[in-house]
């Protein structure tokens, strides 16, 4: 089993390539439609970086609880959230014993269910722990798009050389009974049987552009990149990177 707690630094480096705030924002007032006050329960909440980007855009008296299994990113949350103006918990929790008691406006999660190999169990307490009406949201990556998406401006690169990878990836993590891939896909269908209603999917709108142009940590930005797609370290001092991030954003009502 992953220790999160050693995977601070990553979850940090990750996340921030991970939206563009506009197109959050839209999501928000525009899709869901948030306009009054409202209780979110955030699962796999890591250190609350979906809190971060959620609460300055819905309306003032809402709350956020977060869940996580990993004790040392609930502490980093509180410490992050405990000058905040905003009334937040949080509560170490592991996702395959947690039992709802607490019924919310919105329960959401992000690159939560990829980790996980009983998705529709977690997804059930999603749903059990919604109010009735209640938003359920899910962000999952779907690598298989975000490969397609993948460019790297190097000599003797080939676009479809980090395909194999990628099968040998999802082949050895299916069969160990590890993340799915291509989860992000297999989400909508799982909450139309789970009984939520108005169910759709969008895509985010991320790409992230890593040049040498333009971009002053380039050195930094380019390492992770290449450790987080797998990508041999031959390209490492390439031109440019390109890559759609391709996370599918499910939702629907209970």
């Amino acid at each position: 089993m992953q220790d999160w707690n050693k995977e601070i630094d990553y979850l940090q480096s990750t996340r921030q390539r991970m939206w563009n705030d506009d197109y959050f924002e839209f999501l928000v007032r525009q899709v869901w439609k948030i306009d009054k006050p409202v209780s979110v329960l955030d699962i796999g909440c890591g250190y609350g970086d979906l809190g971060l980007r959620l609460l300055p855009h819905i309306p003032e008296g809402s709350s956020y609880t977060g869940i996580d299994i990993a004790d040392e990113l609930i502490q980093k949350a509180k410490d992050i959230f405990k000058t905040s103006k905003y009334r937040t918990e949080f509560e170490v929790a592991d996702l395959m014993e947690y039992e709802p008691v607490e019924q919310y406006n919105v329960v959401i999660c992000q690159a939560v269910l990829r980790h996980i190999s009983r998705v529709k169990v977690v997804l059930q307490k999603m749903v059990a722990s919604a109010k009735k009406d209640g938003l359920v949201i899910c962000i999952e990556p779907s690598r298989r798009m975000e490969n397609a998406g993948l460019f790297i401006d190097a000599p003797g690169y080939d676009v479809f050389e980090n395909d194999q990878f990628l099968k040998d990836r999802w082949k050895s993590e299916a069969t160990s009974g590890g993340r799915d891939f291509l989860i992000g896909m297999k989400i909508p269908q799982y909450m139309r049987e789970l009984g939520l209603k108005n169910v759709d999917v969008r895509v985010n709108d991320y790409v992230e552009h890593i040049s040498k142009l333009e971009n002053g940590d380039y050195k930094e930005r380019a390492g992770i990149f290449i450790q987080n797609y797998g990508i041999n370290e031959e390209y490492e001092d390439a031109d440019y990177y390109f890559s759609a991030r391709c996370h599918l954003i499910s939702y629907g009502k209970k």
